[in-house]
């Protein structure tokens, strides 16, 4: 059984694929599978996914029709078989010793979970050279929430878990940002939690990209269904946590609803984001607690 299991959802990416795939297979780390899944492709995707399949038997292929990231991410796991579990994305690419720092950091600090920091990728670019950075540990892991300089990043594919935690933290399905919600979830369930301060990812941007297009009325309520879906989630396995979770982590995406909304420019959007915000409030699932004074001034705005 391999130590590590890295999960790679592809869907078009036939450009940057192989440059994903290549940055896995040179990893200084070699104690791992890797579980491809090919999720309705209708590119030259699969062709490239069966050549390293037939040339490196650590590469698993599944194919199946288009279900979306989350889905193919949650089938990835079902056929993982390692104990720590890693997820890349198709057309990103990694450090030659991204499993290698990850995996040592984990162990050598009993961590449920280990991350790096990552390098924003416009053109053909490399990562940077390492800097030998030490570890930080956050005990519990929980704590990363309460700071405010966000540099964590609660994306999944700068991290590795250990898969006792994630095993029953599925990703919510059809939904945009489902890596804050994820990571919410998981965090409350992880003791400890290690950041090494190395870009040690490729996360490449795009004009398509999910980040850098438009705010929609699709993405506002995904926001909300990534809200509503994480205070059940403590509701029902950590309610005396609930409060720092609002406080902090559910804060900084109301802020993120808030300017993304203002952005646009879009009155009928703007209206949306009004109603959705009073709902939220109303039930208590956001307030004014950890935002700043002008986001708090934004905030009322919104309700008012």
């Amino acid at each position: 059984m391999p130590l590590i299991s890295v999960i790679i959802p592809v869907y078009n990416v036939e450009q940057h694929l192989k440059k994903c795939l290549d940055s896995v297979t040179k990893q200084t780390f070699r104690d791992f599978e890797v579980i491809c899944i090919n999720d309705g492709s209708t590119d030259g995707s699969p062709a490239i996914l069966n050549d390293f399949a037939a040339k490196d038997k650590r590469f698993k292929i599944i194919t199946q029709k288009n279900q979306g990231l989350s889905v193919a991410r949650n089938v990835g796991l079902k056929h993982a078989s390692a104990t720590h579990i890693a997820y890349i994305d198709s057309d990103d690419f990694v450090h030659p010793r991204f499993l290698e720092i990850l995996y040592k950091a984990a162990i050598g600090d009993d961590a449920d979970i280990s991350g790096c920091n990552f390098c924003k990728i416009y053109a053909d670019e490399d990562l940077p050279a390492l800097e030998n950075a030490q570890p930080q540990k956050f005990q519990p892991a929980l704590n990363v929430l309460m700071n405010r300089n966000n540099f964590i990043h609660f994306n999944v594919w700068n991290k590795l878990y250990k898969r006792d935690i994630i095993n029953d933290v599925p990703f919510v399905d059809g939904i945009f940002f489902e890596d804050w919600v994820y990571n919410c979830c998981v965090f409350a369930k992880a003791h400890n939690f290690v950041w090494v301060n190395e870009k040690l990812y490729g996360y490449r941007i795009s004009e398509n990209s999910i980040m850098r297009s438009r705010f929609t009325l699709k993405k506002l309520n995904d926001y909300v269904i990534g809200i509503h879906s994480v205070r059940k989630f403590y509701k029902e396995k950590y309610p005396e946590l609930w409060p720092l979770v609002r406080d902090t982590r559910i804060a900084r995406t109301v802020k993120m609803m808030m300017n993304s909304t203002r952005r646009t420019h879009d009155q009928e959007l703007y209206k949306a984001a009004s109603i959705a915000l009073k709902k939220l409030y109303n039930l208590k699932l956001i307030g004014y607690r950890g935002l700043s004074t002008a986001n708090k001034i934004k905030l009322f705005c919104f309700l008012h």
